[in-house]
């Protein structure tokens, strides 16, 4: 580089006097001019000679100086970038252009390269590969003793096979040695205080080392056998896997704890505040309760005054109380007449809440009524007009439903529907009659249609009552039942008023009252009954309560009916 760069003509001569004044003197360099007679011989003036491991080799120096320099000078570059070979424009950068230094010499980019390699190698543990040229000249078969003599000596192989005859082929630093296997010795690992041969002796003696097998050295500790290091290595295997384990819990229960702290910590402050908050609620909620206790207390003393700011909390809260009780409190039906006790001052609102509630129950009762429950509930409500509170049996037929008929198809004979003709029959029911003198019960049925009452006897029309005819109905207020059917003592049609008993005495003087219209003509009375006879003549029935039903004929030739009193009216 100081050749190619003075000032002045240099040549490649001037270059190798350069060299003759430089290094001239070292035993390993040889030019023309330095050689003695015989080497003169066979060297050119434009040559020198270096011996090194690979023998004597001869350079002419024939075109350093233009080798060394980098003829592609910029201008060239700028060239070969405006090309329009896209092989030619990728291999030349055009940033290269914009940088301003001298190119590099062969030489600088050498000794860099050197150096890079050196430091590279410096770093690593290497593993040396000797390669020896048997001849100079490259053919098979040829063994030139002298050249190899020269390479084996100069590679120092001579020295490394003393050493490895002598059994101690590995060997080591105290302390590469011990930072490399300390982990195998508990006294050694993490970390050795004392001196290096004491913890390397202490290392080899918990690795069981026998003295045959290690020497140690002012520096150095020489292992003899490869199993011993071997082994060794094996052991450091093994042992890198428990330190990579405990690392990794060492590391996992650090990164553990330190997200458990910050939760921790986020779980402390978001408690802090969630505490301040239920804190300042609980405070509100006791100024609430003081002001509502106050307003409540003051109410209360002002609850009969009209309102004012001092009871309106306090009217508000009974208001709402008795609402809301109402509501839980409401009647189920119609017909439950229970009402919660209103306070003093929404008598009056509870007395038509009371009315609205029975009219919306009423209201929704009857959309849910069907025809057939409807015309049930209107023979119900005559039922109930004619006999509630007047006889004892009534309440009992209350919860019983009116049938169209007490006779089903069997029970009537066709010669009585023959007889009746177009007629339409409304209600059948067996009847129990009695004679109009000596009393003697005889089983009879009673038919109602449009027009009239049939008294049938099996296949037979005993006696046909006109509606129009009837005069009235006279029964008991006890809970037999016996009833009289009065009919004009002047038709001649007729023998007199008819004594008839039934067991569903309510429903059967219902449908006889709505089918002859005459819902009035119905009578209930107590004590006795009067009826006439054919020929002017007059019976009496008497009804004495008693303890069960007894119907007979008493020795004063009256009719007795015993019937128990209920206690239901």
């Amino acid at each position: 580089d100081e050749e190619c760069l003075r000032p002045g003509d240099a040549n490649d001569l001037t270059f190798l006097e350069k060299l003759e004044d430089t290094v001239g003197g070292h035993a390993h360099f040889v030019t023309h001019k330095l050689a003695d007679t015989k080497t003169r011989k066979v060297m050119a003036r434009d040559e020198f000679r270096l011996l090194h491991y690979a023998g004597e080799v001869n350079y002419n120096v024939n075109g350093f100086l233009d080798k060394n320099n980098d003829l592609l000078f910029r201008n060239l570059k700028e060239v070969m970038c405006m090309s329009e070979n896209k092989i030619l424009t990728k291999c030349f950068d055009r940033e290269e252009l914009s940088d301003k230094k001298r190119p590099e010499t062969a030489a600088t980019q050498f000794k860099a390269s050197l150096a890079k390699l050196m430091e590279i190698l410096m770093s690593k543990e290497p593993s040396y590969v000797r390669c020896i040229k048997p001849n100079d000249s490259k053919q098979s078969g040829r063994f030139d003793e002298v050249l190899i003599r020269h390479q084996v000596k100069y590679l120092g192989l001579m020295e490394n096979l003393r050493v490895r005859r002598a059994g101690f082929a590995y060997r080591r630093r105290y302390e590469v040695f011990l930072q490399r296997y300390k982990s195998l010795c508990p006294d050694t690992w993490p970390s050795w205080q004392g001196k290096l041969p004491e913890g390397v002796a202490t290392l080899v003696k918990h690795l069981g080392y026998k003295p045959e097998e290690y020497k140690m050295g002012r520096s150095k500790i020489f292992i003899r056998f490869p199993k011993t290091l071997f082994a060794t290595e094996d052991a450091l295997e093994t042992r890198k896997h428990g330190l990579a384990t405990k690392l990794q819990a060492g590391w996992r229960g650090y990164s553990q704890k330190t997200k458990f702290q910050k939760l921790r910590t986020s779980a402390v402050r978001v408690q802090a505040w969630w505490r301040g908050i239920l804190a300042r609620r609980r405070a509100q909620r006791r100024r609430q309760a003081a002001d509502a206790i106050r307003r409540f207390v003051k109410g209360f003393i002002y609850r009969h005054q009209e309102r004012c700011p001092e009871n309106e909390y306090f009217l508000d809260y009974v208001r709402y109380s008795f609402l809301m009780n109402l509501r839980r409190n409401l009647p189920k039906s119609v017909l439950e007449k229970s009402w919660p006790a209103p306070p003093a001052a929404l008598s009056d609102a509870s007395e038509q809440l009371r009315k609205l509630c029975m009219q919306n129950m009423v209201w929704s009762y009857c959309k849910k009524i069907n025809p057939e429950w409807k015309l049930q509930m209107e023979q119900k409500m005559i039922a109930s007009e004619l006999f509630k509170d007047k006889k004892d049996n009534y309440p009992q037929s209350v919860p019983k439903l009116f049938v169209s008929t007490r006779l089903n198809g069997e029970d009537l004979n066709p010669k009585v529907l023959q007889a009746l003709g177009s007629e339409k029959m409304k209600y059948a029911v067996p009847v129990t009659k009695y004679d109009r003198r000596g009393y003697k019960p005889r089983p009879r049925q009673l038919l109602l249609t449009s027009n009239c009452a049939v008294i049938v006897e099996e296949g037979k029309l005993k006696q046909r009552i006109e509606y129009e005819a009837l005069k009235g109905i006279s029964v008991s207020s006890l809970s037999d039942g016996v009833f009289v059917l009065h009919v004009p003592s002047e038709d001649n049609k007729q023998k007199g008023d008819v004594v008839l008993q039934s067991d569903h005495v309510i429903e059967t003087l219902t449908k006889i009252a709505i089918c002859s219209d005459k819902i009035n003509s119905i009578n209930i009375i107590q004590g006795s009954i009067k009826y006439s006879v054919a020929q002017g003549k007059e019976g009496i029935i008497d009804f004495t309560p008693g303890s069960e039903l007894l119907v007979a004929k008493a020795k004063n030739g009256h009719l007795s009916v015993t019937a128990p009193r209920l206690n239901s009216r």
